[in-house]
């Protein structure tokens, strides 16, 4: 056994044989396995052959009712025993799936052998007998003894062992088959004799006898053994011999040479490439190795029929593999119409004809204890016939095999089900290349390319062909139709006209069934197999654009018994079953292609309203009932509900703005505003809203005034100018006269947007302290925005004071956002203060609350405030090494504000460490990530003002003030943030560097009165405080500071602004 494992080429180090007692070679050498549940682990283990073996998978597998308490517990002191064992740790990894032995699968004897025995059979069902007997003599070579020899208590290794020596005995005549084929009938017949008396009632190993003594001239003696084995039968089971035997009998009462049955079966050759689907034939082939009934399933077009023929087409059994079409049959026909298909492999004269009360009979004869795969093509207008039928034949022909495809299972014991999903389709915003090489694509191009010549997926062709695959769900048989016609149509006017396409994609092959000419009647064909509360539910549920639950199912659908509809929709691959977070709640979907057909369907029944307003109020009430809960500990669960509801939400919302129903639709507002706020109000968000406020219609005026507010909120974190600030924050302050505070949290959040960004505007007053009547969320979020706009202007006590508070109420209700913001704030707050060791670790707990909610850009900025803390700490080594990591793992998955984020930080820690150049290549590619309009302005102004510190090291103070010249750093510096601030310390070091120490002064002075307070800290701060101190005295500097801190904030703004906007040459003859 070592020459042949060794035979198995390399599997770094290690191979594994079961086919005798357990052998283990590793690097090392030949290691002894001690401990029979030890080499039972290793044993299934290396029957996967790399695959992983899920943990409860392998406890069934090693213990039975001897199990201990706990099971899994005792599997893993198992896997630690025998990874000792192996000597490296990589060879026996573990993961979701479970775990997985590292080994190659020709390292495995047992799956080598298999693999050499269907190499084998393929070569002598190709005509290669001696390539075959050659191959199959290896694959048997490989045996030591019987299988699994050593681990046969293991309660797996008992059908395992049974299995392989099954194949071991297959393979043999195999062997025997293609040695026959050679003429070495004579050196045969020991082994024969031999094997017939060790296996009395094998027919195949009979026959072979039979034919090795007729073509050795002994028919005599060939009679003889064909009257034992049929006595035998007769006695044993009341039967008679099968076709093999009889036509090996046959053969010698008439003196003729015995010759093999035809066996290469009856597939077509296929005219077009195979696009996408390998995994799918490996998958099947392997399940049709390790049993006898695989079932495809899928929708109408998915291409179910072709990869059941490229399947066959890899399979090699000795009787061949034989396709019969169903699609034209009807359910009484079946039976006769596989007779009749499989009777074409007999030769000589006609057979006679059967009764329709014996053909089943004669079929079990037919095929008897054939090596054979059968292919029944869509099954599932005759299911019950189907199913029936080949239950029997599986139960009464041992060595058959059977593959169907329907659109819905058999239901039969023994069925391993395999579903034909829809192509590969590119991810959203996959790279064109890696687009173009998606499955979907690919099998476009090829057809297009077909039809016609030259034709390349380029440009905005690519472009139109991503989005046919797309709309068209990568079903192949719409992908197909719609690549046809590209011969009359450019490819952009195929994906433009696809709102029609049930009219567009038709003129398929003639060659094709009828119903798969056009994707109409592809649909059809399923649809009129549906009963009538099957086919009413599912057409009202068409009107869904995305994913449901059986409880919308119920609501939207109002048909019957609607959870039995459903799986029974699902059966019938007309809905498919969605991978949700909470696997108690199923949800399902629907196919755009059938999505549309029900939408005709419906439209013509004239139900498609009363259908999309139970849509709408089914998903408002949903809505409803979630809002309050988001602010509650249990928010995550409704955030993911409402996450997953986003399609649904979006086409309600749309259905009632396009139907005139502005009181729905700004409900939806209300119930929806603050999800949105958690999501950072994502760019749909804005849409939606903007379309609600514009909604024809009465509605409750502060219900629309919320609504306002919520919209013009939302638009304040991207607008790049001060004019469209302006506009924003007057829209909220008269959207905010018709609701009363505490009604809403998103009118306490727009409440403190207008107070931040107040310039010269009344800020609306902020309660001195909560109202004790509120409950302790709202009084929370009331001193949270307290301590906001405390630390914006400059209070740090107060601030640390009143955030501390928030923080407890916080804590006592649990809710993650109102912890992450106020932990955050906190930090901030504490710094200013001077209390560094205070707010140790906050950053780092902020980050996980946001973590948990799914707020990437909150998360990063906590992750970035922990990682400038420490580097201000002393560790700038180790702050730079954990921002870089950030930056890699946004470059990979984060969004361009995230990215942004990670460079702002990186551009001030080497500012701040003396490394210019390194900071203006940060700030630089931060600034590529946000552009105006599509970040928050604050990145941009501290990105510009970082520029502009490196621009004066460089000696170029023009430069620097252009810089800052920007509509984004004009429009922070009217916000009451400590972003106006830090432009006006940059401001002053231009003056400095200008030889006006005096106007660095107040600068600086105007920047402690824009922050509420001196910064000695800043190291900024003090580089330009010792300039402007050298330059003036400290009584002159005192002085010029005092006069700026004096100054009032629109005072302050002003002097900056006129710094950065003012030409060189008006500023070089202002005064100092």
């Amino acid at each position: 056994m070592a020459d042949a494992i060794e035979a198995s080429g390399d599997s770094g180090g290690m191979r594994v044989g079961v086919l005798g007692p357990l052998l283990l070679d590793t690097a090392t050498g030949p290691t002894p396995v001690g401990g029979a549940r030890l080499r039972a682990l290793l044993a299934r283990l290396a029957l996967e052959a790399g695959r992983a073996v899920r943990p409860e998978t392998l406890a069934e597998a090693l213990w039975e009712e001897a199990a201990p308490a706990d099971r899994l517990h005792a599997l893993q002191s198992l896997v630690s025993r025998l990874r000792r064992l192996l000597g490296d740790p990589g060879l026996l990894t573990s993961g979701p799936a479970g775990y997985r032995l590292a080994v190659e699968p020709d390292a495995v004897d047992a799956v080598r052998f298999e693999r050499l025995a269907r190499a084998g059979r393929r070569s002598h069902a190709q005509s290669r007998p001696a390539e075959a007997a050659a191959t199959l003599r290896e694959a048997l070579s490989l045996w030591r003894g019987p299988a699994l020899a050593d681990v046969r208590e293991a309660p797996f290794a008992a059908a395992e062992a049974e299995r392989l020596e099954r194949a071991r005995l297959a393979a043999l005549e195999d062997r025997i088959e293609a040695e026959l084929a050679l003429g070495a009938d004579l050196d045969l017949l020991p082994e024969l004799e031999a094997l017939t008396a060790a296996h009395p009632l094998r027919e195949r190993l009979a026959a072979q006898l039979i034919r090795a003594l007729a073509l050795n001239g002994r028919g005599a003696e060939a009679l003889a053994a064909y009257q034992r084995i049929r006595d035998l039968l007769a006695d044993s089971f009341g039967g008679d011999p099968g076709p093999q035997l009889q036509e090996a009998h046959l053969a010698v009462l008439r003196g003729q040479p015995p010759r093999s049955r035809r066996s290469h079966g009856n597939l077509d050759v296929p005219l077009t490439t195979f696009v996408g689907r390998d995994d799918d034939v490996r998958r099947v082939a392997d399940l049709l190795g390790r049993g006898r009934l695989v079932t495809l399933v899928g929708p109408g077009g998915a291409g179910k029929t072709r990869l059941a023929n490229t399947i066959g087409r890899q399979l090699t059994p000795s009787g061949g593999v034989w396709f019969v079409p169903l699609a034209p049959v009807g359910a009484d026909d079946v039976p006769r119409v596989v007779l009749e298909l499989l009777r074409v492999r007999e030769e000589g004269p006609p057979p006679r004809p059967v009764t329709a009360e014996t053909v089943l009979d004669h079929l079990v004869d037919t095929l008897a204890d054939d090596d054979l795969v059968l292919v029944l093509d869509n099954c599932e207008h005759v299911i019950e016939t189907a199913a029936r039928l080949a239950g029997t034949l599986l139960g009464r022909c041992p060595r058959l095999r059977v593959l169907a495809t329907s659109r819905e299972p058999l239901h039969i014991d023994g069925e391993s089900l395999h579903p034909v999903l829809p192509l590969k389709l590119p991810e959203p915003g996959a790279t064109l290349e890696r687009a173009r090489a998606c499955a979907a694509v690919r099998l476009f191009h090829d057809r297009a390319a077909a039809v016609r010549p030259g034709f390349t997926a380029e440009g905005s062709a690519l472009t139109a062909a991503i989005e046919i695959c797309r709309r068209l769900d990568g079903l192949p048989l719409a992908i197909e139709l719609a690549a046809a016609q590209v011969r009359a149509l450019p490819v952009e006017a195929v994906a433009a006209r696809l709102d029609d396409r049930f009219r567009l994609l038709t003129g398929g092959s003639r060659t094709a069934l009828p119903r798969h000419r056009t994707l109409s009647a592809a649909v059809a064909w399923s649809w009129d197999l549906l009963d009538t509360d099957e086919r009413a539910l599912l057409e009202r549920l068409s009107v869904v654009p995305g994913a449901f639950t059986e409880d919308a199912a119920e609501a939207i659908g109002r048909s019957g018994e609607v959870r039995q509809l459903l799986t029974a929709l699902v059966d019938k691959s007309l809905l498919h079953p969605v991978e949700t977070a909470d696997p108690v709640e199923p949800r399902y979907r629907m196919l755009e292609t059938i999505r549309e057909y029900g939408l005709e369907r419906l439209a013509r029944r004239d139900e498609t309203d009363d259908a999309r307003g139970r849509h709408a109020e089914f998903f408002l009430q949903l809505a409803e009932s979630a809002d309050p809960h988001l602010r509650t500990s249990d928010q995550l669960r409704w955030l993911v509900r409402l996450s997953a509801e986003r399609d649904n939400l979006s086409a309600a919302i749309r259905w009632a703005v396009e139907s005139g129903d502005a009181d729905l639709a700004v409900r939806y507002g209300v119930a929806l505003c603050w999800f949105w706020f958690l999501r950072d109000n994502p760019p749909e968000s804005l849409d939606l809203l903007g379309r609600m406020i514009q909604a024809r219609g009465s509605t409750d005026p502060r219900a629309r005034a919320l609504v306002v507010a919520a919209h013009a909120l939302a638009t304040v974190e991207t607008i790049s100018r001060p004019d469209e600030a302006e506009a924003a924050f007057d829209r909220i302050g008269k959207a905010l006269e018709h609701v009363a505070p505490g009604t809403h949290p998103i009118v306490e959040m727009a409440r403190l947007a207008l107070a931040v960004g107040s310039a010269d505007r009344a800020a609306p007053d902020v309660p001195a302290s909560p109202d004790e009547r509120t409950d302790p969320w709202n009084r929370s979020l009331t001193l949270l925005v307290r301590g906001v706009l405390a630390m914006n202007t400059g209070r740090a006590a107060e601030a640390t004071h009143v955030l501390s508070r928030a923080l407890t109420g916080f804590e006592e209700v649990g809710e993650r956002w109102g912890l992450g913001i106020t932990l955050s704030t906190l930090n901030a707050a504490l710094q200013r203060a001077g209390d560094p060791a205070g707010a140790a670790g906050l950053a780092e707990r902020a980050s996980r609350y946001f973590q948990e909610l799914g707020m990437p850009e909150h998360t990063m900025e906590s992750e970035v405030a922990a990682a400038l803390h420490r580097a201000q700490s002393g560790d700038v080594d180790g702050g730079r090494r954990q921002l870089t990591d950030l930056l890699d793992q946004v470059a990979q998955a984060g969004s361009a504000e995230s990215r942004a984020q990670v460079c702002l930080g990186l551009a001030r820690l080497e500012w701040r460490a003396g490394r210019p150049e390194a900071a203006r290549e940060h700030a630089r590619a931060g600034l590529a990530e946000a552009p105006p309009g599509r970040s928050t302005p604050h990145l941009a102004a501290l990105l510009l003002g970082v520029l502009a510190q490196v621009d004066l090291a460089q000696g170029l103070p023009e430069e620097a003030a252009r810089r800052l010249d920007h509509p984004a750093v004009h429009l922070t510096l009217t916000w009451q943030t400590p972003v106006a601030a830090s432009i006006a310390v940059v401001a002053a070091a231009i003056e400095l560097y200008r030889d006006r120490p005096q106007r660095a002064g107040r600068l600086l002075g105007a920047a402690t009165a824009l922050r509420g307070r001196n910064d000695l800290d800043d190291v900024d701060v003090r580089m330009t405080t010792q300039g402007a101190t050298a330059a003036l005295g400290a009584a002159g500097f005192a002085a010029a500071h005092a006069a700026g801190a004096a100054m009032s904030r629109a005072e302050a703004e002003h002097l900056v602004s006129a710094i950065i906007t003012a030409p060189a040459a008006e500023r070089a003859g202002q005064p100092a």
